[in-house]
């Protein structure tokens, strides 16, 4: 069973309530080690990453769900061999133990939001092959409908 770091902690203590809850029960069922790299990202963060490509939010006409506090976003990174890798095989296999801990969760009534993963913007279970833009360490929080 794996746990997170104090890194780790800092960062999802950041993050809203439910995102928290998903994290911390995901982590203790999966197979794979993995870290929160952000949760809440202040406007100058959110533009950086803008400025390098890696959002398609500036922070400053658009708020994202990280420029929120508490976060409704959270990033993620696989852990293993001594360091992070983004790969897509661990990430996709990460989103399907996060998406199911946060389904279960859901039905328990122990969190009030669904939650989305930025390799399936639209949801729709066609991974990476339908959207222009993949963010794959990228969970967010979103209404129940």
């Amino acid at each position: 069973m794996y746990k997170f770091g104090r890194k780790s902690k800092a960062s999802l203590a950041t993050c809203h309530y439910d995102l928290q809850l998903i994290m911390n029960e995901a982590i203790k069922i999966t197979n794979v080690d993995f870290g929160i790299s952000e949760g809440h990202r202040s406007i100058e963060r959110q533009k950086q990453l803008f400025d390098e490509g890696k959002s398609k939010i500036d922070g400053i006409t658009r708020k994202g769900k990280h420029n929120q506090a508490p976060s409704l976003a959270a990033d993620i990174y696989p852990y293993f061999d001594g360091a992070a890798n983004w790969d897509n095989e661990h990430l996709s296999y990460l989103s399907g133990i996060i998406h199911a801990v946060s389904e279960m969760l859901y039905q328990q009534n122990k969190i009030s939001h669904k939650i989305r993963w930025g390799g399936n913007w639209d949801m729709d279970g066609i991974i990476l092959l339908d959207q222009t833009f993949d963010d794959r360490p990228h969970f967010e929080l979103v209404s129940a409908q």
